[in-house]
């Protein structure tokens, strides 16, 4: 099973095409947060509409940048994987929204308490034969480092060992496929045209760069 993923679009919805066009046919588009910036919750709209005529099975978690009428939005018209995991072919994919604290305020920070107890829940039931957990924010010490120092989460991290593969965004600068515990991919940063297409069964990664 191939997806497309990208992650920190914020907003730029006319990256998108770009993308699509370098991209191959995929069973699934995962977004991985940060549909705006911000809002409104006609860009996540935007957004999605794009994407599901270009793959009619569209799976989200919302950002930090998104704020509540996004994240209602995003329920609305594609697949809010915070609000409805989804099983594909064996499948399960799970979803983590918001960040661990930025000191920036954004609209949808939480607590590393917050962020332990939903994975808990998360986690709490019989998993699939594969797990696939989307995740906005990366865990701590994987490809979650910026010019000051690492950024992800410490309860994301604890988690490393209960998903086979973590799809996260967040950290612009951190593009890449790691294999700590679970696989962690971060596709790149979709506002600049960057995404990737992970093949869910071989672990191969194709990089979309739609900007030169």
């Amino acid at each position: 099973m191939k997806v497309l993923a990208l992650a920190d679009l914020h907003g730029k919805f006319f990256r998108l095409d770009g993308i699509i066009k370098k991209s191959d046919r995929v069973d699934l588009v995962v977004v991985a947060g940060d549909l705006t910036h911000g809002g409104p919750p006609e860009n996540a709209v935007r957004t999605i509409s794009i994407l599901k005529h270009f793959c009619r099975h569209v799976l989200c978690v919302p950002g930090n940048w998104d704020p509540p009428e996004v994240r209602q939005a995003i329920g609305q018209y594609a697949v809010n994987l915070e609000e409805t995991p989804k099983i594909y072919n064996d499948t399960e994919f799970m979803g983590l929204g918001g960040s661990n604290p930025t000191g920036n305020n954004t609209p949808y920070e939480l607590s590393e308490e917050e962020i332990a107890y939903r994975l808990d829940v998360l986690f709490s039931h019989t998993p699939a034969a594969k797990t696939v957990l989307v995740s906005h924010a990366p865990p701590l010490n994987t490809l979650d480092m910026t010019p000051k120092g690492a950024m992800g989460s410490s309860s994301l991290r604890s988690a490393l060992d209960k998903a086979d593969i973590i799809i996260c965004g967040h950290i612009h600068g951190a593009r890449g496929k790691v294999k700590d515990g679970a696989w962690v991919i971060n596709p790149g940063h979709a506002a600049e045209g960057q995404a990737a297409i992970v093949d869910l069964d071989t672990m191969d990664v194709v990089w979309i760069d739609s900007v030169v």
